[in-house]
């Protein structure tokens, strides 16, 4: 069958002349059909391409929509979860401190839950299902989530703190959320899709200057000024108190008022009927915190501060001391039978009357002072008396519990300073220019004691103690604020210098020139008989810490039966009570009719249990 199609350059002349016969325009190009005419066009097939294209592009389009409509509602939820996940997490590890620091136990963290399904009474579940996650669990093919908990015993990057201190160090929480989706849904087969969150949080040791700390946990009356006494703190951080009691009734009694819940901060300086002055507090002695992990939120008009200081509720504090370990039981001191008779000049004696003169080491007996002055050489007083009699008795009455916030009753001590008593550091040279006094007992029904200051020691008329030799080597001097004159009269008795005692306190304290321990109380001392008690007198400087913790298994401590140390420490009208240093106590009594100046030296870092967000 011949071919109807030939090209042009086959048959040129003929097409050529059969063009121009029909009228038609011919280029070189032009594809000629046989018998000089081209087939018409089917015009009713055109644009069929065009439609495909646009409903390709139709569907793409609406692809792209479904998808970015799952996408971003698979965003939400991931961020959602995270938000919970952090929450709850954070709620853990709170719960972690308080158990770590003894103030709570918690069931869910000993016997390690782990999943919220069927669980409401467990802080990270609770927080979980506060943001929108009950921790029900996951069902197939509808919405719905699940919240697990576990515990690592390590977290990359982040130094494990001593078993000792927290048993449970971490805890990781993993929500999953199962989320219903559309387009996704069909290019997959399945009407959900998982997202996840995680997060890790626990307990880390941080160094940081710390407040004067009460650790009671329950307490109504941990800390409590009462009288016409008057606070004052100078320096330190920038939160001066925290009383660690969650005690809702009332964690801080201030003038005898109750739980106070108005807040009439006033001006600076104080007005003189403030129980509690934080104006010359922080850093820059421009106002300082209180902090109180329970009630009252807000104070009464005792209460004093500025520049942004505040009274507020705040996580508790732990221990600073938790892993100071008691002094080892020493040789019996040289002086445990008598002192010895010095005259005055001799190793520092101020009395022209001449002084006894004290040595460290172990007394088993109690160290009584009256109408004498004496020197203690620097070194560590182990005092354990085998026994109490009356002699070492004093202030006896009724003991009382925390409820009463009435802390009379103690009557037996390991040091005594009656009527007539003055003390002072000798200036015989070691154990970094300071003391240690380690306050035990023969424990059982005998019990323990501490130390009692009566109103009318330091009264001896002594030559005066220059405040300039307050100051350690390489230390920093004591601010001016606190208001020392530069010869200075009554009780003074100094802690050792960190740079060179030998027993300075707590692990990570810095190495410079600070006052460590002063008072350290023997952990087991729950006698209610046996707690410390000190007035102002005839003039009171104590510089270094004041450590007064009752918690026999340290760092564990048990809410129902220990934090029974209590302190009571007075003002006296025309003479200072000055505390160059931290205190540490289980509950803290500020009382009398004068003022009690504590200065906080911000450079003294200690090692303190944080709960932390982690990852």
């Amino acid at each position: 069958m011949r071919k109807n199609r030939v090209q042009y350059s086959k048959y040129r002349d003929s097409s050529l002349r059969s063009a121009q016969n029909d009228g038609r325009r011919v280029s070189n190009d032009t594809t000629v059909w046989r018998g000089g005419r081209q087939p018409a066009r089917l015009w009713s097939e055109s644009g069929q391409a065009s439609v495909f294209v646009v409903l390709a592009l139709g569907l793409f389009l609406l692809g792209a929509i479904g998808g970015a409509v799952d996408i971003a509602n698979l965003w939400f939820h991931r961020q959602a979860a995270q938000t919970a996940a952090d929450a709850a997490c954070t709620a853990g590890a709170m719960d972690m401190l308080l158990q770590a620091e003894g103030s709570a136990s918690y069931s869910w963290i000993t016997g390690k839950t782990t999943d919220c399904k069927g669980t409401s009474n467990v802080a990270p579940c609770q927080y979980a299902a506060l943001n929108g996650y009950n921790g029900a669990g996951l069902t197939a093919q509808t919405p719905s989530n699940k919240v697990a908990l576990s515990y690592p015993t390590s977290v990359s990057g982040v130094t494990t703190p001593p078993s000792a201190l927290a048993p449970t160090p971490f805890l990781q929480v993993n929500i999953t959320d199962r989320v219903k989706v559309f387009f996704l849904g069909m290019l997959s087969g399945n009407k959900t899709m998982d997202v996840g969150a995680k997060a890790v949080c626990g307990l880390v040791q941080a160094k940081a200057p710390v407040p004067i700390i009460v650790l009671n946990p329950t307490c109504q009356h941990a800390f409590q000024v009462s009288g016409s006494a008057q606070v004052n703190i100078i320096g330190g951080p920038s939160r001066s108190i925290q009383v660690n009691s969650s005690n809702t009734t009332c964690a801080s009694a201030t003038q005898n008022s109750g739980c106070p819940t108005i807040s009439q901060p006033g001006g600076c300086p104080a007005p003189s009927n403030s129980a509690i002055n934080l104006c010359q507090g922080g850093p820059n002695f421009n106002g300082s915190s209180f902090g109180v992990t329970g009630a009252p939120g807000q104070p009464d008009s005792g209460f004093n501060t500025q520049n942004g200081g505040t009274w507020s509720v705040a996580a508790p504090i732990s221990d600073p001391y938790a892993q100071v370990p008691a002094p080892s039981l020493p040789a019996l001191s040289p002086t445990n039978s008598a002192p010895l008779s010095v005259g005055s000049g001799v190793n520092g004696c101020p009395d022209t009357s001449g002084c006894v003169e004290y040595q460290p080491g172990l007394y088993n007996h109690s160290i009584i002072i009256q109408n004498q002055t004496a020197i203690f050489d620097p070194g560590i007083y182990y005092i354990q008396p085998t026994s109490y009699p009356n002699s070492a008795k004093a202030n006896c009455g009724s003991p009382s519990s925390c409820t009463s916030g009435n802390v009379t009753g103690q009557c037996k001590y390991d040091l005594l300073l009656l009527s007539g008593s003055l003390v002072r550091p000798s200036n015989v040279t070691g154990s970094g220019g300071g003391t240690v006094f380690y306050f035990s007992g023969p424990g059982g029904s005998t019990g323990y004691g501490s130390v009692y200051i009566d109103s009318n020691s330091g009264k001896r008329s002594v030559a005066s103690f220059p405040s300039s030799n307050i100051q350690c080597p390489g230390g920093d001097p004591v601010p001016s604020q606190v208001g020392l004159s530069p010869s200075l009269n009554g009780n003074i008795l100094l802690g050792q210098c960190t740079s060179k005692g030998t027993y300075i306190g707590a692990p990570g304290e810095s190495s410079g020139g600070i006052r460590g321990l002063l008072f350290f109380d023997d952990r087991a001392n729950n006698d209610l008989h046996g707690q410390p008690s000190m007035q102002g007198g005839g003039g009171l400087l104590l510089a270094g810490s004041l450590y007064f913790h009752n918690c026999p298994g340290s760092p564990s401590c048990s809410p129902s039966t220990d934090f029974n140390a209590f302190v009571q420490l007075q003002g006296t009208p025309s003479s200072g009570t000055y505390v160059l240093g931290n205190i540490t106590a289980d509950e803290l009594v500020l009382s009398g009719n004068g003022s009690i100046s504590m200065a906080l030296n911000p450079n003294a870092i200690y090692n303190i249990l944080k709960a932390s967000l982690l990852q």
